[in-house]
């Protein structure tokens, strides 16, 4: 799963949700007997415990917190005898409102930021601090509990404290692409990032209490530890792994050039059984002690603990990851594949395979199972050679118990013994050939489907197809395990497309809807829980204008929904994909004019202090907002301050133009290529401005800001040119190709430029791949056939050639596709889970399928593809001084080859 994913994915196993909503009312704690006058309320994690107000007693904005952890079977006591001491001494206080919140954010892929807290406490001030530290310490100090990494530990826990927000306030994040976090007022009154990050931090002017300072000292105190830590190679909530030199002739693996250092944290990185990672680590050293001398399995130099934390000290082995080896020589992430390049991959995917097999069953020679098998846990040599990594969970052949951890698609819940690793092979070898295998952990019988598609299309041994079908197929539905309800999603029939299909998958969207909750009307990807479940990209804003636009739909009842959560959203939130203008924009299509324009003015106060470019959650989403708005309402103020945004994205450009292109994954306007985070949706919005006011000023900055986006941009196969993110290729509509192509064809009906002219052909043909991961709009299929289909005269091929590929691309959605109560419904980025959302799931599946089908627009501010090479003729009105309207040339591209190049998983 994606990180953060976990923690939403245990409620619901057909949709993300919140871990509060996990079988809450069978694992909620006892609420602590409140004295009258206290009140009490909750949320979807935390219930507060407030005490009666007291001018005395006034709790600030921001300090020193206190956060109490304790061990899953201590959580009760702890928390009875902490609220029994908050309510003795007037102390607002929260706690988490179940054992399974507990458990959620104590498993292995919990936020590390969020990790370890069963109650917080709120001081009123640094006395008030010493007076609870000592207080609290003398009634549970030393009880066990995981480590809060965000804080530090009073002496020898279970308190723990940090510097904070105490209400809520956001702040734009320079650092984060613009996105909102919590923020803290320095002593001038400007705001500073609050930020949990997993290490203790205060803000540089913030003075470390008296009874602090013994805690940081031993905090800050070197232990000997005997290695060099030379590179991290992974975090979790249980501990990190790392590469690391041994540091002298007594350290374990002395010797040895370089070594890898697994750690695992007490009471923290539980796994479904209740084993925290130190536990899971000592029995690793176990198993491995058994299997030593095993060919492809790392040699282990035993263990070693520092301040509770066990170390586990291991070989390291030289070689790719498995999912970077079948990156590199997958032959279907291109669009037109080379036939002997496929039959190559199967030839050596089946002699790897083969060696996988045999390694396996060495280890059942062993009289040991794996359990936890999947590509994350292979390195492969050179020469193609296996090794076998991780056996946290691994445990004796004829153990009659479930594995208790696994990878989505490759654990079967309900296998024991050596049935488990069969079924982890068989899905290894599907991924080997379709790398969708985790959509089998959704839908059990989407494997054996996907194997079917995989073996026509590799040509697959018919006997190793019927051994694998076999092995991969749906448990005989005897009756569910542990009581959990039989899984309603099934794979989706062919032929693909079906002729009900937009119909069927608009059934599924209303389906999904649940009016009664305030929180989301509509499941999407798990960023809808940060995002609020009202926001365009992934939530009901979104979904509400893709029923009303494909299918003309518009439900009362869901309207007011949306209307009453926008008074919900933070007024920080401005964005037209994540906030208050999307939102503004969706009511006022969907006639709700009043609910529009307080929401524009509830955002209206803080474009002053936004500075993130982007489209999706900056000034230029809300600044093409504006420029519509101004036009449907006649309101010249809109218009004007659209155009003072215009002026504040040409400083943002001209500050990222002086600054070295970078080759990273990130997220940030100057870090991005793309319609989303890049400079393809500024350009967008200046273009606009342009034919707002005839500024030919804008539309060179338009032009200069997809040149920026080509700059973040590099060839790839067969002739395509993708956004580099230094280490993969990207070709898609929020960071890629896709979207930098639709504003590059726009802005060539305006300004007949050499360079983007000379690009687009390139851009496009990245659209094109045969294989895609993901099926959404943002970062999947979707996003490339709506691509495709807007630009349909600009595509670089042969017309026959061209819709060849788009309808491949329509076919091939039946990969990704599966049934829920009769409708066609889509998994999210990562495969985890159904979305209904805009950017991730079905939503933007019907939008693509529209664009597709009927030509209707893809997204707001887009021209649909019956108009996408149109010159919108400009109108010379601009303050800053216009230079008459741009000469327009709508130039063909050259006919040519189509691509994709495409990270694989």
């Amino acid at each position: 799963m994606r990180d953060g994913a976990e923690s939403f994915a245990l409620a619901d196993r057909t949709f993300f949700d919140w871990p509060g909503n996990w079988d809450l009312e069978a694992t909620r704690f006892p609420a602590p007997p409140l004295p009258e006058g206290w009140t009490y309320d909750e949320n979807e994690a935390w219930s507060f415990c407030r005490p009666p107000r007291d001018e005395n007693r006034q709790l600030p904005d921001q300090g020193w917190k206190i956060h109490v952890s304790a061990a899953p079977e201590d959580a009760e006591r702890t928390l009875a005898d902490v609220a029994a001491y908050c309510v003795r001494h007037g102390l607002l206080f929260k706690y988490l409102k179940s054992a399974n919140v507990l458990r959620a954010l104590s498993r292995k892929y919990a936020q590390r930021s969020s990790a370890g807290k069963l109650l917080t406490v709120y001081p009123v001030d640094e006395a008030d601090l010493a007076r609870t530290l000592e207080g609290l310490d003398a009634v549970v100090g030393g009880r066990p509990g995981p480590y809060v990494l965000t804080d530090l530990r009073f002496r020898e826990g279970p308190l723990y404290v940090r510097y904070g927000g105490f209400r809520t306030r956001y702040m734009e994040d320079a650092e984060g692409g613009g996105d909102l976090v919590t923020a803290v007022r320095r002593p001038d009154g400007t705001l500073e990032a609050d930020r949990r990050t997993p290490v203790f931090r205060t803000p540089d002017w913030v003075p470390l209490p008296d009874v602090l300072k013994d805690s940081l000292a031993a905090r800050q105190a070197v232990d000997d530890f005997p290695y060099r830590i030379t590179g991290a190679l992974h975090f979790s909530h249980g501990g990190g792994v790392y590469r690391a030199e041994p540091a002298g002739e007594h350290a374990l693996g002395a010797g040895a050039r370089s070594v890898v250092l697994k750690e695992g944290r007490p009471y923290s990185g539980t796994d479904g059984v209740g084993r925290d990672a130190v536990a899971r680590l000592a029995h690793e050293h176990r198993i491995l002690t058994t299997l030593a001398g095993l060919p492809g399995i790392p040699r282990t130099f035993g263990t070693f603990e520092v301040r509770d934390h066990l170390f586990l000290v291991l070989e390291d082995v030289e070689g790719k990851d498995f999912q970077s080896w079948l990156a590199g020589v997958y032959p279907l992430t291109v669009p037109e594949p080379d036939e002997a390049a496929v039959a190559a991959h199967r030839d050596r995917a089946l002699a790897l395979f083969a060696r996988i097999e045999a390694l396996v069953a060495s280890v059942h020679g062993r009289g040991i199972r794996i359990g936890d098998l999947h590509p994350g846990n292979f390195i492969i040599q050179p020469g193609d050679i296996p090794v076998l990594l991780d056996f946290e969970v691994a445990d004796a052949i004829d153990r009659a118990t479930p594995s208790s951890l696994g990878a989505p698609g490759f654990h079967r819940a309900d296998a024991t013994g050596a049935d488990g690793d069969r079924y982890a092979l068989a899905a290894i070898a599907l991924w080997l050939f379709l790398p969708l295998a985790a959509l089998g952990g959704l839908s059990p019988d989407k494997a054996p489907a996907l194997l079917d598609i995989a073996a026509r299309r590799f040509g697959l041994p018919e006997d190793l197809v019927a051994r694998l079908a076999g092995q991969l197929a749906p448990a005989a539905q005897a009756g569910p395990s542990e009581g959990a309800p039989p899984c309603a999603l099934v794979s989706a029939p062919g032929p693909f497309p079906a002729p009900d299909l937009i119909a069927s998958i608009g059934r599924g969207l209303r389906d999904s809807a649940t009016p009664h909750r305030t929180d989301r009307l509509h499941p999407g990807d798990f960023a809808q829980f940060a995002e609020g479940g009202a926001g365009f990209a992934h939530g009901a804003a979104g979904v509400l204008w893709a029923r009303h636009t494909v299918l003309g739909e518009r439900d009362a009842h869901h309207v007011a929904w949306l209307r009453a959560a926008a008074d919900r959203v933070p007024a920080e939130r401005i964005g037209f994909y994540d906030g208050l203008h999307g939102i503004a924009y969706v009511l006022a299509e969907l006639g709700d004019e009043e609910g529009a324009r307080r929401a524009l003015d509830r955002a209206g106060g803080q474009l002053d202090v936004r500075h993130c470019p982007s489209l999706y959650r900056g000034l230029s989403g809300a600044g093409l907002n504006l420029l519509h708005f101004a036009d449907r309402w006649a309101d010249d103020t809109a218009r004007a301050t659209a155009l003072r945004l215009a002026d504040r994205v040409t400083d943002r450009l001209a500050d990222a133009l002086r600054e070295p292109v970078e080759y990273q994954r990130r997220t940030g306007s100057r870090h991005a290529g793309g319609l989303m985070y890049g400079w393809s949706g500024p350009a967008l919005f200046l273009l606009r401005a342009h034919q707002a006011t005839g500024d030919t000023g804008l539309l060179d900055q338009a032009v200069w800001a997809v040149h920026r986006d080509l700059d973040r941009c590099a060839s790839g196969p067969q002739d395509t040119l993708q956004v580099d993110e230094g280490f993969r290729l990207l070709p898609y509509l929020d960071n890629g190709s896709a979207g930098i192509a639709l504003v590059a064809a726009e802005l060539l009906g305006h300004r007949d430029d050499a360079r983007i002219r000379a690009a687009l052909p390139g851009l496009l043909r990245a659209c094109s791949a045969d294989f895609v991961i993901e099926s959404g709009l943002w970062g999947g299929r979707a996003g490339l056939i709506g691509t495709l289909a807007a630009l349909r005269e600009w595509v670089p091929l042969p017309a026959a050639d061209a819709e060849r590929q788009l309808h491949r691309h329509l076919a091939n959605l039946q990969q990704h596709a599966m049934r829920l109560n009769g409708a066609t419904v889509f998994p999210c980025d990562g495969r985890a889970r159904i979305s209904m959302d805009v950017a991730t799931g079905g939503a933007g599946v019907l939008l693509a399928l529209a664009a597709a089908e009927r030509g209707t627009r893809l997204l707001p501010f887009l021209t649909d593809s019956r108009s996408a090479a149109a010159v919108h003729p400009a109108v010379p009105e601009r303050a800053r001084g216009a230079h008459g309207a741009a000469t327009p040339a709508v130039p063909s591209g050259p006919e040519g080859t189509a691509d994709n190049g495409r990270e694989v998983s």
